[in-house]
């Protein structure tokens, strides 16, 4: 479990020290930095999933596009540089990133796994040295499936593209994702804690039977169309 954020200089925070629990509400009024502290773990997520090798955080991509270093470094205190740290089960996770003027990604830096610090690494696997990853196997894992939407979602649609099912594990940004993992994991178990009760334990009727909780009269089918 993800137990805590550390973030320095990135964006409106000089430091922040953000403790988690299995369920955590960010609340506060608009340009206090809820949404950044969401992105400083999609950029992870991002560049873990679409650039598995390399040695920058990525900044634009499919999942975010926070555009050049400036955008997101703290411009009063981070000058070139930003860190992200993450506690998980135990484990300290630290990188810092540095970017100069009008780059679109960032290079790491230093990279430190429980005080086990990497200076300008030249070879990454999920922005983890090579001895560390397989330690961090379960951390990384949980960043590349996680699932992040904006408020800018998808329009209902009569159709929706059906993307190959071992490239999509993660619903996208504006929901986009969504049909393609019911259909190709329609008949995936739900984990035993989310099963609804008297609906069998998999994932297109717990979606169904979820829905009808808030819709009485909702109705869903899956069709699989040929390409218009």
């Amino acid at each position: 479990m993800l137990n805590q954020i550390e973030l320095r200089c990135f964006k409106c925070f000089e430091l922040l020290k953000l403790p988690l629990a299995p369920l955590t509400l960010l609340s506060g009024p608009n340009a206090s930095g809820k949404s950044s502290v969401l992105q400083s773990l999609v950029l992870l997520h991002q560049t873990m999933r679409q650039h598995e090798w390399s040695t920058r955080l990525i900044l634009n991509g499919d999942g975010i596009r926070l555009g050049t270093a400036p955008d997101v470094i703290d411009e009063v205190f981070g000058r070139t540089k930003l860190g992200i740290a993450l506690e998980f089960d135990g484990n300290v996770y630290d990188w810092t990133f540095q970017g100069e003027r009008q780059n679109m990604s960032m290079e790491v830096q230093s990279v430190s796994v429980n005080e086990r610090t990497t200076d300008r690494p030249q070879e990454l696997r999920h922005l983890l040295p090579q001895r560390e990853a397989e330690f961090a196997e379960s951390m990384t894992r949980r960043l590349r499936d996680l699932t992040y939407i904006t408020a800018e979602r998808i329009a209902p649609q009569n159709a929706y593209e059906l993307r190959d099912p071992n490239i999509v594990s993660v619903v996208g940004p504006r929901g986009n994702h969504a049909v393609s993992l019911l259909h190709w994991g329609r008949d995936e178990q739900v984990l035993d804690e989310l099963v609804l009760p008297e609906v069998p334990p998999i994932r297109l009727q717990q979606v169904e039977a979820r829905m009808r909780t808030l819709f009485p009269e909702f109705r869903m089918e899956l069709q699989q169309v040929q390409r218009a």
